[in-house]
């Protein structure tokens, strides 16, 4: 029985819009934030390099895209279109959502590729990816992703989120987050959990995000609460006065997973 509280605290979508990297660089002055997910596939992954590549004091991963869940605004492959078809929709964008594979299966050296030409990507820019994990959970839809991708990451000394799931806590809306949030972490008591949010700042960027299943506003005013979370400095104090540790992916290769 673990005798401490340890939480990998988590910001996914760095590099997804301009917006998403001032949220994520707010909430890193709180100091609780570790680990930061990159998306190699989006815009503004080239100013999140500008901004964090260069910070030893975050462990920073590869948040592997296949999916473009919004509406308006769409990703393509890092790779040549033309080398991974199987993964695109007609129009060279990734498709909306994973379940697309269900009836539209990828090759698996496609997917492959695709995953070394993120990876290649984000090494150019200068982070040093500690660890891998994926955007809209693609393993689900297809068969022996799992598998693949935590042979890749073995081989090349990465962390593979799955093997760190924990048990996966969150974030809600409350008057008082902090303490709605240590509240939760207490009853449930001493042990390992993963915390994953999206920070960023509420702008006409990140509100023309949306789908059928979320509006832009909805978007925008989420992810900035979780930037807000982290940023405040109640958190870090709390923390450290109830025994409470964030710790990064490359830490958590220490602990045996539960």
């Amino acid at each position: 029985m673990d005798k401490e509280i340890c939480i990998i605290t988590r910001a996914d979508d760095g590099g997804s819009n301009h917006a998403a990297n001032l949220g994520i660089e707010r909430a890193l002055e709180g100091g609780v934030l570790k680990n930061v997910s990159i998306m190699a596939t989006c815009p503004a992954v080239r100013e999140a390099a500008q901004m964090f590549a260069g910070r030893a004091d975050i462990c920073f991963g590869l948040h592997f895209v296949l999916n473009a869940e919004w509406n308006d605004i769409k990703w393509g492959p890092v790779a040549d279109p033309a080398s991974v078809p199987s993964l695109i929709e007609a129009d060279g964008w990734f498709s909306p959502h994973p379940d697309y594979f269900k009836e539209h299966p990828p090759l698996m050296r496609e997917v492959m590729l695709e995953l070394e030409a993120q990876f290649a990507k984000l090494t150019e820019l200068g982070f040093r990816i500690a660890y891998v994990d994926t955007h809209m959970v693609p393993e689900l839809a297809i068969p022996g992703l799992e598998d693949e991708l935590r042979a890749w990451c073995t081989a090349r000394g990465l962390v593979y989120w799955w093997d760190y799931l924990f048990e996966n806590i969150s974030i809600s809306a409350a008057d008082d987050v902090v303490t709605k949030h240590l509240e939760q972490i207490e009853a449930l008591g001493a042990g390992r959990y993963l915390l994953v949010t999206h920070p960023a700042v509420d702008s006409e960027e990140m509100r023309a995000l949306g789908n059928a299943y979320e509006s832009g506003q909805q978007i925008a005013r989420t992810r900035q609460y979780d930037s807000q979370f982290w940023s405040n400095p109640r958190l870090s104090v709390q923390y450290k006065q109830r025994g409470i540790r964030p710790i990064r992916y490359d830490e958590a290769v220490k602990l045996n997973p539960g």
